[in-house]
């Protein structure tokens, strides 16, 4: 693993984070490029699959490198409060996609297709999905950081609640 020094020390967590975010980005991508181009899935169900696949990938990377929790044994609660923080992100990260899509459209900032390297490109779409994304990161660094590798309580007392005492 890589060591920091100085400055980048303190900004570690976040730049690791950053770079297990990118390896997301790229899953997402790919899956919902695969899915509306060859399943003809539409742009948010595309964007659904794919955060789905990148949500798995990114539990274990995130546990192991952003926040160096590879030594703890609470994967399973950690993994439920992951998959909370990430229900949440991901109606961010579609919804967000969605509207700015919509926004994008609805002002004709961009024509429907371009032609870039060759390839047709829809640019609104490929924005409105980094939008998306980028709106997601936020949220999920900080809930990640400040919920689910952290011990809240709020476990322990839910296992109470479904108990009854």
């Amino acid at each position: 693993m890589v060591k920091l020094n100085g400055k980048l020390a303190k900004y570690k967590e976040l730049i690791s984070y950053f770079l297990i975010a990118c390896s997301g980005v790229m899953v997402q991508l790919i899956v919902s490029s695969i899915t509306q181009n060859f399943f003809g899935f539409s742009f948010q169900l595309s964007i659904a699959i794919g955060y789905i696949i990148a949500f798995i990938i990114g539990f274990f990377l995130t546990k192991v490198f952003a926040f160096n929790q590879r030594h703890s044994k609470n994967s399973f609660r950690e993994g439920i409060k992951f998959l909370l923080v990430s229900l949440i992100s991901g109606i961010i990260t579609v919804k967000g996609a969605y509207y700015c899509l919509y926004v994008l459209r609805e002002y004709t900032i961009f024509e429907k297709e371009q032609l870039i390297f060759g390839k047709s490109v829809d640019v609104a779409a490929l924005i409105s999905h980094f939008f998306g994304m980028g709106m997601s990161f936020v949220v999920n660094f900080i809930s990640h950081k400040h919920f689910t590798f952290r011990t809240t309580g709020l476990y322990q007392n839910f296992k109470l609640f479904l108990k009854g005492n």
